[in-house]
């Protein structure tokens, strides 16, 4: 309430506006009265207060009764408590942050030290709506003429738009550092193809040097000998056909592993069940033939390149019919289920937040040492001669690289004599 007439209380002289409003109000229906009666100790303070030009706001007497500065009067806003909060009880001005503040004031009334908070977040009402604002602050007591603490100063600073700024800072440095996670982890991934295609070069520098070698030599030797009319015969013959036809699938499968790709634009629907049908009607005479039992059940539907994905069943089907046990007919399961997120957790190389199911063929063949789990999927090594199994030694390094077109994973497990079991992860999408 803001009289007619301004006294010329010379403690309440400058001060701005808020000077100007303090000195015009209608204090005496108040509990503090008429600014004559009001004691040294809120006269001074209050001058101390309009005179100074830091953000300044003082609680004082039992009703907590409001004053501020004009230093201050920016922070209320517009459309907001200015200039109601002049003169009136704390919990009708803060009603939005009484809960916050009053423990504040009430520690420093009950004799407690002062209080120091920076940037701590204080909504307030003000332009016509609750705002988010930040302030540091301190709240300090004020002593009466009978050392008494009589009021609560309290100085302050809004730091919101400091605070806002440094989220947006701490906000930019995140997406730079997830730029450069994803940047690493392209680099780190570009680093192990990398030294997988130069572990693959090396392999090809062997075949070329030895098993490419080989069926060369023969035909040399074999070619020499019907120069020479030493042996010319239909045997020596079929010996020659024999080195070239080797020498051929040799060259054909090298040409296939180095062509396995993974561009995106082959990716499709993969319906294991209809991929695996047509394998076992690629192998419907050597099953026949070796007596053989598949069986498999229910298997889903991934996104894979699907010429792959069938080379990848065919492989891993023809592995299991190769390596058969001499004294049992072969019998081989493929099963799939969905991978569960606690169990991707013994996969690490696989993509973190993709869904992956399990392909498992089992097989009750000759099995192998544990020991060589690893080294049947290298491009060209055998764990047994030619004599004893064909084949060019390919197969399971072109089902690990199908695999990991897929960013899958592939493993195995055997005993010896008693059959293995080759495990496929591969994802869903």
């Amino acid at each position: 309430m803001m009289t007619s007439t301004t006294p010329q209380w010379q403690f309440l002289q400058g001060g701005g506006e808020m000077g100007a409003l303090t000195r015009a109000y209608d204090w005496s229906a108040t509990a503090l009265g008429s600014p004559d009666t009001w004691p040294q100790s809120l006269r001074t303070t209050v001058s101390i207060v309009l005179n100074n030009r830091f953000p300044m706001f003082l609680f004082w007497g039992p009703e907590l009764l409001c004053f501020y500065n004009d230093g201050y009067r920016p922070i209320l806003g517009y459309d907001g408590k200015h200039p109601d909060a002049l003169g009136k009880p704390g919990d009708g001005v803060w009603t939005e942050v009484w809960l916050v503040i009053k423990p504040f004031i009430d520690q420093v009334l009950a004799g407690g030290p002062a209080i120091w908070s920076e940037d701590q977040l204080i909504p307030i009402h003000r332009n016509g709506r609750l705002e988010d604002v930040y302030w540091t602050f301190s709240f300090s007591p004020v002593a009466d003429e009978w050392n008494k603490v009589a009021g609560v100063l309290v100085t302050c600073t809004e730091t919101t738009e400091k605070v806002q700024q440094l989220a947006t800072v701490v906000e930019f440095s995140k997406e730079l550092k997830r730029q450069v996670a994803e940047r690493t982890a392209e680099l780190a991934a570009s680093n192990i193809r990398l030294r997988r295609s130069n572990l693959e070069l090396e392999q090809f520098a062997w075949v070329a040097s030895h098993d490419l070698q080989e069926p060369l030599r023969k035909v040399r030797v074999f070619t020499g000998m019907l120069k020479k009319n030493e042996q010319l015969s239909t045997e020596l013959l079929a010996k020659i056909d024999a080195s070239t036809a080797r020498m051929s699938k040799l060259i054909q499968d090298v040409l296939d592993f180095s062509r396995l790709t993974a561009p995106e634009e082959l990716f499709a629907d993969v319906h294991l069940d209809a991929a695996m049908r047509e394998v076992l009607t690629d192998f419907e005479l050597l099953i026949a033939e070796k007596r053989a039992v598949v069986q498999y059940h229910e298997l889903p539907v991934i996104r894979g390149i699907p010429l792959q994905i069938n080379q990848l069943l065919t492989n891993l089907l023809s592995n299991a019919l190769k390596f058969c046990h001499p004294q049992r007919h072969p019998h081989i399961e493929v099963t799939a289920v969905a991978v569960t997120p606690q169990e991707m957790a013994a996969y690490p190389e696989l993509v973190p937040g993709k869904k992956y199911c399990l392909l498992q063929v089992a097989d009750n063949g000759i099995g192998f040492g544990q020991q060589h789990a690893e080294q049947i999927f290298n491009i060209f090594q055998r764990l047994h001669s030619r004599e004893a199994f064909g084949g060019t030694g390919i197969g399971l390094a072109l089902c690990k690289k199908i695999v990991l077109n897929h960013q899958g994973s592939i493993s195995a497990r055997a005993v010896p004599g008693e059959g293995a079991v080759f495990t496929v992860l591969l994802p869903y999408e």
